[in-house]
């Protein structure tokens, strides 16, 4: 049963509930920090690397990752949405920062890891929770010594773009940053 499977949610007396499982998110580090990256990249990839319970949480999915870009999907429903009913720009900006890490950090050719130091992200429409999956498509625009950059935008099946947003990163230790 995955997420995406309306059964995935129980409701009993109108109550919603959801039961969640996740790996240990120490696996993914030990990853990060053993693996090369292109094992990196592949493992990302096909899967063999588990997502952060963030991801589970929010209902995130890798649809393809490689050294400087990172697609991710996010199929909205219920969970996602704020007081007005409608996806929390929190929600929006969280996938396309996940999605912006990965672009850069799948493109250090080292061990270091880099963080999210600034973002700015521009909603440009409404996120209903059952429009089905939005894709986060990010790229990386600058990786140096020291910091990086990165842009992404949320956009449906038809392309029609929901946000965008740019990110500045910081190497935070390991390899030569």
């Amino acid at each position: 049963m995955t997420l995406n499977d309306p059964s995935a949610i129980a409701v009993t007396d109108g109550v919603r509930s959801l039961h969640l499982q996740w790996d240990d998110p120490g696996i993914a580090v030990l990853g990060m920090i053993q693996l090369s990256r292109d094992e990196l990249v592949e493992r990302i990839r096909t899967g063999a690397l588990p997502l952060p319970p963030l991801a589970k949480v929010l209902n995130i999915e890798v649809v393809d990752a490689e050294p400087g870009r990172m697609t991710l999907s996010l199929t909205p429903d219920e969970r996602h949405v704020n007081f007005l009913g409608v996806v929390g720009g929190g929600v929006v900006g969280t996938v396309l920062d996940v999605a912006m890490w990965g672009a850069v950090q799948l493109a250090v050719d080292d061990k270091s890891m880099l963080t999210t130091v600034s973002m700015t992200t521009n909603l440009v429409r409404g996120v209903s929770h059952n429009q089905g999956a939005l894709q986060a498509i990010a790229e990386a625009v600058h990786v140096g010594r020291t910091t990086a950059t990165a842009e992404s935008r949320l956009v449906d099946a038809n392309g029609k773009v929901y946000a965008t947003a740019v990110a500045t990163f910081v190497r935070v230790g390991g390899g030569n940053g």
